[in-house]
């Protein structure tokens, strides 16, 4: 097929077409692999997804350069010498004619501003990626939406044209862009120009003018590869996007009876509340922590002549745990073992630094009966996990390693 035959091309508003079926594959599954004389639906490549529609009433659902030209892959049979109407979906096409001219346009820009080259692109179901050659500062993503959306509005003229191999490689073709590297036996280069702003080769469909593009929203960043990924959205993907950021914005707002511009300083004020009130819950359960330590602090046993205070909690919060556990082995020559059965399995092992026992090593013996892991210095362990069911059998295995330890 030459350009005239790969309508979209020349034509990429127009979506409704006639063609005759010249070559037919079984698929399987009912699908049928259709080449035609002439089409408007654009085959998968250079990052730009296929079209989508229906050929013969038939629904197309892959679109591939393969073979002697362009193959639709077809839910349906077709009969080699059948003239079909095809009918391309336009509200998927002039999605991407909008995302893949935008990119025309970031990629310009970005060389522009700071000789970063485009080494990437990409053109999601959701939103679009290129990929910089350096680093992009916050500075300069700024000021590149900034003059892309300039170039947009500025509603320049895009147009493409076809020039030789030879025209191309030396620099006759009269383009300013930068050369790319042409695939082996490519004859002839298909360039797509902006008016006055940009030159590059590409097979991609693209809007008439830079107006179309209706405006460009750069929406994050990362870093790749010694580079920068830079995802965007363009007309009706940001206009969406812009749509459901204020729907939730305002929702937001309502929720505090506030406008949505007074959110920022709205939740700046409940953040610092918050860590106040963090702090202040951290020092409430400290000094509970030393009430309730003095309430079960006594011991319920001995070893090795020392105390042992030891006690399953059904339920607590494993941060107030060890704050009692801290309190208790300093009051005196106490061995500390608690073990917590919810919300999660754990357990808080501790004793005075004085004291010759290795909590760590007996932590070890009953995350081993439990299941859990863990681990700690010689007077203070923790761990959890594990089925809490065996919390006792798991105390008794520690308090017998202590045992051996001291005994």
């Amino acid at each position: 097929m030459d350009e005239m035959e790969r309508g979209y091309l020349s034509d990429p508003m127009t979506g409704d077409f006639t063609a005759k079926v010249t070559k037919v594959e079984d698929a399987g599954d009912g699908a049928w692999r259709v080449w035609l004389d002439r089409t408007l639906f654009y085959p998968e490549s250079g990052g730009q997804p296929d079209d989508w529609g229906t050929l013969g009433g038939f629904e197309v659902k892959a679109v591939s350069e393969e073979g002697p030209g362009v193959c639709h892959l077809v839910k349906g049979r077709l009969e080699i010498g059948d003239e079909i109407n095809g009918h391309v979906d336009m509200v998927r096409r002039f999605d991407h004619m909008q995302q893949h001219t935008g990119q025309h346009i970031l990629s310009r820009v970005f060389v522009s501003l700071e000789g970063l080259m485009t080494v990437g692109f990409h053109l999601g179901e959701k939103a679009s990626t290129i990929d910089l050659s350096g680093t992009a500062s916050e500075d300069v993503i700024a000021r590149a939406e900034r003059e892309a959306n300039a170039v947009v509005f500025q509603d320049l003229e895009v147009g493409a044209r076809v020039v030789t191999r030879e025209e191309y490689e030396c620099g006759k073709d009269g383009g300013d862009g930068v050369r790319s590297r042409l695939p082996e036996g490519a004859g002839s280069i298909r360039i797509v120009e902006i008016e006055d702003m940009d030159s590059s080769t590409c097979c991609g469909t693209h809007c008439l003018s830079t107006g179309m593009v209706g405006v460009i929203k750069l929406t994050g960043t990362e870093n790749v590869r010694g580079g920068t990924r830079v995802e965007f959205l363009c007309g009706g993907r940001a206009l969406g996007d812009y749509g459901e950021k204020h729907g939730a914005l305002t929702a937001l707002g309502a929720s505090m009876s506030t406008d949505w511009r007074e959110l920022g300083s709205i939740i700046e004020k409940l953040v610092s509340e918050n860590k106040s009130l963090r702090k202040e819950r951290d020092a409430l359960s400290r000094e509970l922590a030393g009430y309730r330590a003095v309430e079960i602090g006594e011991p319920t046993g001995e070893i090795g002549g020392y105390g042992l205070v030891r006690k399953v909690f059904d339920s607590a919060n494993a941060g107030e745990v060890r704050e009692m556990a801290a309190k208790i082995r300093e009051s005196g020559e106490t061995i500390v073992l608690f073990g917590i059965a919810a919300p999660g399995p754990g357990f808080v092992f501790a004793c005075n630094p004085a004291i010759g026992a290795d909590m760590g090593a007996a932590l070890r013996e009953a995350a081993d009966v439990i299941g859990g892991r863990g681990g700690g210095g010689k007077d203070f362990a923790q761990g959890g996990g594990g089925d809490p069911s065996k919390m006792k059998e798991a105390l008794d295995a520690a308090e017998k390693k202590i045992r051996e330890m001291l005994e």
